[in-house]
């Protein structure tokens, strides 16, 4: 059936009461009547504006006009009406040039009014946004230049962690044989543990730069596989016990009875648990508790870990996944502050999300991580 058979006949003079009505409540928006051909039949005062045409003066032209020449010469105009006539509106967001020549942004549509009136076929409705696009540019741009800045600095971050690796491992050489020619000798013994204090530290701060640079390095996909949560927790605490030297903290894991299987890639999201509950531990003071809790709602897996610790400032809390932040304790000397900002990335690509919770400082925190059980 033919579907404009049924359009209802529509007088031009009705056509243009609505549209002055419309422009009197909208004077920013353009609203101009086409002809089958595109010519301009009536326009608003609006149209006139953003166009820069005197009163009246848009009436007989062509809408091709105000097309950029590369988009009258694809055929753009003319394309614009054949879609609005076959599906009834046609949108349109580009560049579109005034009389002068100079250039605007324009987001509209294009309506097919019918046949009944030859000079009002086609209603051409759009805003001058060019102030919103050249805002959107700006911010894609500033976007666009934080990621090669980013980038940039995770191949220095990866090359640095490199060339750090063999003078520590030189050292951790020369102090083992130290240690072994001088078994014995008095007052060595203090010196040979600060050493190898030392060592140990630098080597963690390698390791995070390390797993830092290789999550956020091109390519990187994670190598998932099906695992149960409990033990996943499980494991986690027992590693975060083992390098924070505290196997006899109260740390308790809970979890559901229940197997609870997950997919995922467990090396990394076991080191997104190991780094949250040593976090817990280290900023914990004794006889504080922490808690590690894990449950499966619905689809997806949540896990807490919580702590009786030295708490977080509320103004804190925002930039704490950044990198190179030690929001917690800034005169902390445990880390470059790579670690949480790893977490976030590593669950991230989990396709989930951390937070961090805390009512202000000596109150505690809280960490939740959200990601889907299955990918």
């Amino acid at each position: 059936m033919d579907t404009h058979a049924l359009r209802p006949m529509v007088d031009e003079q009705v056509i243009k009461d609505m549209l002055w009505a419309f422009a009197v409540r909208s004077p920013e928006h353009a609203a101009l009547l086409l002809s089958e051909e595109g010519e301009v039949s009536w326009t608003n005062a609006g149209a006139e504006i953003i166009l820069g045409a005197a009163p009246g003066g848009l009436v007989g032209m062509n809408m091709a006009r105000f097309f950029l020449r590369r988009d009258a010469n694809a055929g753009i105009p003319e394309h614009e009406r054949v879609e609005a006539r076959h599906r009834g509106t046609a949108s349109d967001d580009r560049w579109m040039a005034r009389l002068d020549r100079s250039r605007f942004w324009a987001s509209g549509v294009t309506v097919h009014l019918g046949g009944e009136v030859p000079s009002c076929t086609f209603l051409k409705l759009f805003r001058d946004l060019t102030e919103v696009k050249m805002q959107m540019e700006s911010s894609r741009e500033r976007c666009r230049a934080a990621t090669e800045a980013s980038e940039g600095k995770s191949a220095a971050i990866a090359l640095l962690a490199h060339e750090l690796r063999n003078p520590l491992s030189g050292i951790s050489l020369g102090m083992g044989v130290l240690q072994r020619r001088c078994e014995g000798v008095a007052n060595i013994n203090g010196a040979m543990e600060a050493i190898e204090r030392n060592v140990t530290l630098a080597a963690r701060l390698i390791d995070d730069l390390m797993h830092h640079s290789k999550v956020h390095a091109d390519g990187f996909c994670l190598e998932r596989s099906r695992c149960n949560l409990r033990e996943l927790l499980e494991a986690s605490s027992d590693i975060a016990r083992r390098q924070m030297e505290q196997d006899d903290r109260t740390l308790r894991v809970l979890v559901p009875r229940g197997d609870i299987e997950v997919r995922v890639d467990r090396m990394r999201m076991q080191q997104v648990f190991v780094n949250l509950i040593a976090n817990a531990l280290r900023y914990t003071p004794v006889p504080g508790r922490i808690w590690v809790s894990g449950t499966l709602e619905g689809s997806e897996v949540i896990v807490r870990v919580s702590d009786e610790g030295v708490g977080i400032a509320s103004e804190r809390l925002e930039r704490l996944f950044e990198m190179f932040t030690l929001s917690r304790m800034e005169t902390s000397k445990l880390g470059l502050g790579l670690g949480l900002a790893l977490v976030k990335k590593i669950v991230e690509l989990h396709g989930g999300s951390v937070q961090a919770r805390s009512e202000g400082p000596g109150k505690g925190s809280q960490f939740v991580v959200r990601f889907p059980a299955h990918d």
